[in-house]
Formats: structure tokens, sequence, C-alpha cells
């Protein structure tokens, strides 16, 4: 796949270049999928030298954000790429803001780490199951939408969609059972709300992990997936 996609130039340099691209975007989707992982496994355990370590590493994702986009910005000035090769540098370009984004979002729940500690509730892991299983389905669609990147793979991307709605369905599980617990009293305002903080940044890695799915039909197809207002939460009640 990588060699019918790519090595189709006369200028051998130019082929190389969107390899290098490709490679440098799954590199930084390599780092932002293992700090997601790595924020799931802080939560689970409230070790804040972990969280504190995926802190301190949203620096070097943004670096890698700013030298691809660096690149991308080469190529377009210098080989002024058209058809496939104009879609497959601005598939790249989408697909590293969206892994900025998520990477962001990482570091949300890393931060409640830290949060829970300077509260005194380091030792404290009262989190509700919903929310693990939420981390869980966030990174089976971040590595599909990964591996659906570093193979080209159409038919796998529009395949991320089921896993996406999977996702949203139990984002509105979690809200329910929180809505339940806040409503018998089981759960403080302040604990429901930082738990509904979580869940959305999960959610909302899962919406740009299906974007990254989006950007590889775009580039292989030139179909662009017009994006849905998302559904997930409508009609539940706000506290």
């Amino acid at each position: 796949m990588m060699t019918n996609t790519f090595d189709r130039h006369t200028i051998h340099r130019y082929d190389e270049e969107l390899q290098a691209l490709h490679f440098q975007v799954m590199e930084m989707g390599e780092l932002v999928l293992n700090q997601l992982c790595l924020a799931m496994e802080s939560l689970h355990n409230m070790d804040l030298p972990l969280a504190q370590g995926i802190i301190d590493r949203e620096r070097i994702v943004n670096e890698m954000e700013v030298s691809a986009d660096t690149v991308v910005c080469s190529i377009l000035v210098k080989r002024c790429p058209k058809g496939t090769d104009l879609r497959t540098v601005l598939a790249a370009s989408r697909i590293v803001n969206n892994l900025e984004r998520i990477g962001d979002e990482t570091v949300k729940l890393a931060n409640f780490v830290v949060y829970s500690y300077s509260n005194g509730q380091g030792d404290e892991n009262n989190l509700p199951l919903e929310l693990f299983k939420l981390g869980a389905s966030s990174i089976d669609i971040m590595q599909s939408a990964l591996e659906v990147f570093e193979r080209l793979d159409a038919v796998q991307a529009r395949q991320t969609e089921e896993l996406h709605l999977n996702l949203g369905r139990e984002f509105q599980r979690g809200l329910h059972n929180l809505m339940d617990l806040l409503q018998s009293q089981k759960i403080s305002v302040a604990d429901a709300v930082s738990q509904v903080l979580m869940m959305k940044a999960l959610e909302r890695i899962g919406e740009h992990a299906q974007r990254i799915a989006e950007s590889v039909i775009f580039q292989l197809e030139g179909e662009e997936t017009p994006h849905k207002l998302s559904e997930i939460g409508q009609g539940l009640p706000l506290f």
C-alpha cells in the first residue's frame, strides 16, 4: 500500500518527503496513544509520578505538531502538490491537529490525579467502573485510527465508526448513572462534575480518533465526510 501510494514520482526526493511525513505523523500518533494508556493507568492506580510525567511530555507532543506542520508547509511551497498528493498532505495536517487535541484531552486526565493529591485525596480511588470502560473504548478507537492511517485502509476506516458509536453509548450510560447517584445523594456535586469532565475528555478523544479515520478516507478517495453534530448527551438533564 505504501509503495503504491508514494513511489510514483520522477523526482524520488518527493516520494521520500511524503513517506517521511507519513512516518512522522505515525510517530506522533504512537506517542499520543502511549500517553492515553498511561493516563488511564495513572487514574486506576492514582499514580502521581506517572501523571506528572504525562503532563511533562505534553511539550514533546506540541513540538511534534509544530515540526509536522513545518514539513507540510515546506511540501506545499516546494512541490505545489495536486490531486492525490495534495490530499495526502492535507490529510496529514488534519491528523496532526487531531492528535494534538487528543494529547490535550489526555493531559486533562492526568491533571485530575494531580488535583486529587493537592486536595489530600491521592490515596483514594472511588472512580466508577464506567469511566474505565470508557477509557478502554477510547484506547480501542485510537488504536484502530492509527492502524487505518498506518496501512491507509479505507475499509477499516469506515469500520471505526462503529467503535465511535459504541463509545458514545457508553458515555450516555455513564452520564445517566452519575445522575442517579447524584439524585440519591450518593455522590457529591464536586465529584460528579470531576467525573463528567473526565468522561467528556474520553468522549472527545474518540471524536478526534474518528476524524483521523475520516481523514484517511479523504486522502484515499477524496470523500469529505460531513461532520455530524454529536448526539451524545442530548436530552440529558444538566446539573
